[in-house]
């Protein structure tokens, strides 16, 4: 599960120095909900790697209009090659979402209780993404949706499914138009690309209209969560 992301520039210019060689110049935005638009990296027609804008709920080509009747912000690893929504733009049109952290929620009693999840090092994540463009009323629309997985166990107490997250070079991999499904599948596994950091974060962040560095400030001990051996 992936519902509310956060983007700001310190981990963003890192990633972005790291996959495109140039800084974030974008805005800080510490609690992005799904219809907001994000960059994205994608290939160009030419093969190169570029940055992009896109809205957070993929839009298939084919779709009569742009709804949100559907949940399409997320993409389940498992059913990407076989979804009508998902499998060419699994096949043609695979992404990667740079972001500072993601917040996951566990429910205790009737109470829904954030968490924040970021690097360790504070280096950024990339999201595994799959993107399409639609065209229809005069607008281009270029939309994505995270690919999510079984959750690694050390996780578990957060959620029972995680966004693909992948290092620098399994990121690229993924990116690679010559990619072989078997390469893919590898790298939709439950793992972790590095050490984490989970931090307790105030119920402040569960408004979607509530912005800024308090939506990511520790309210209780953070939780390390190392890498480890792979599972």
């Amino acid at each position: 599960m992936c519902g509310r992301i956060n983007i700001h520039s310190g981990p963003l210019t890192l990633l972005f120095m790291d996959m495109l060689g140039v800084g974030y110049t974008g805005d800080d935005r510490f609690n992005v909900a799904p219809t907001e638009s994000l960059p994205i990296f994608r290939n160009t027609k030419e093969g190169a790697l570029e940055c992009a804008d896109a809205r957070w709920w993929l839009t298939p080509y084919w779709s009569k209009e742009v709804s949100t009747k559907y949940s399409m912000f997320n993409a389940k690893a498992e059913t990407l090659a076989d979804s009508r929504a998902f499998r060419e733009p699994f096949a043609r049109r695979r992404c990667l979402v740079p972001v500072a952290g993601f917040y996951e929620w566990v429910r205790k009693g009737s109470v829904k209780e954030p968490y924040y999840i970021r690097a360790r090092d504070d280096a950024g994540l990339l999201l595994a993404g799959i993107w399409d463009r639609w065209r229809g009323d005069d607008r281009t629309i270029d939309s994505f949706a995270v690919v999510t997985t079984k959750v690694h166990p050390k996780l578990e107490f957060v959620h029972n499914r995680q966004p693909v997250m992948l290092s620098r070079e399994e990121g690229r991999r993924w990116l690679d138009p010559h990619a072989e499904r078997v390469t893919l599948d590898d790298l939709m596994v439950s793992h972790l690309p590095g050490d984490l950091t989970v931090v307790p974060v105030s119920t402040y962040v569960n408004n979607a209209r509530n912005q800024g560095e308090r939506c990511m400030a520790p309210v209780g001990a953070e939780i390390a969560v190392d890498r480890g051996a792979p599972i």
